[in-house]
């Protein structure tokens, strides 16, 4: 059975949402408040999230925002009351995974949910790897075939994230945004030096970088 940490606090449409996926076995944790929100997400897991954008206490995204920050992996719904695009991209950018705009046909949101829920698991063990890198998160170490690769702070959020969501394309701005938690105050340039930086840590010569540079668009990790 799954669990849904559903966020709303619109009380008709929390008790609906809740009663209909009950009925398709769902199990369903309804919640009113942000912060409530932030600290369920840093102590439990969730098979999917869903999230109405205006949350008293704190907003959905800048939650949608730590929780992807800190690895969490799990799918993110987020509801809004009426279109934004602005809300849209700076939601997407946070790392939800699909957006609605109320009023919404109860059937298209389960239809979301379960494509959602369909999508390949990203990495959230303890040990990351790829293309030779190895990552132990818990322990702040990252090795290449076995030889200890000393990083800055920063150096290790920025991988850590890159290496969580493999063969994923982030803008410089969506980095900004989700590794070091602030909006574009910073110049593209500190995204560019810390990309620069790390490749000269974790690259063998001769070898192709796991951080691909895509014109136009950001960066990603491949396994190389």
């Amino acid at each position: 059975m799954s669990i849904m940490l559903l966020g709303e606090t619109q009380e008709d449409l929390a008790t609906a949402m809740k009663e209909y996926f009950s009925a398709a076995n769902y199990t369903v944790q309804l919640e009113n408040n942000g912060l409530q929100i932030l600290q369920c997400l840093r102590h439990s897991h969730y098979a999917v999230i869903v999230l109405e954008i205006a949350l008293p206490g704190i907003d959905a995204i800048s939650i949608v925002r730590d929780y992807r920050a800190a690895g969490g992996c799990s799918p993110i719904l987020l509801l809004a009351g009426k279109h934004s695009s602005e809300e849209l991209r700076q939601g997407l950018d946070a790392g939800a995974d699909g957006y609605l705009v109320k009023p919404f046909q109860l059937s298209d949101m389960a239809a979301q949910v379960r494509a959602l829920l369909r999508r390949p698991a990203m990495q959230s063990e303890r040990m990351l790897t790829l293309g030779g890198i190895a990552m132990d998160t818990g322990g702040g170490t990252v090795t290449r075939n076995d030889v200890l690769i000393h990083l800055h702070p920063m150096e290790f959020k920025l991988l850590q994230f890159l290496m969580t969501h493999p063969n994923q394309v982030f803008s410089a701005q969506a980095l900004v945004t989700r590794v070091w938690q602030k909006d574009f105050g910073c110049l593209e340039g500190t995204v560019r030096t810390h990309i620069r930086t790390l490749r000269k840590k974790i690259d063998v010569v001769g070898t192709a970088s796991i951080i691909t540079t895509i014109r136009g668009l950001g960066y990603k990790t491949e396994n190389r």
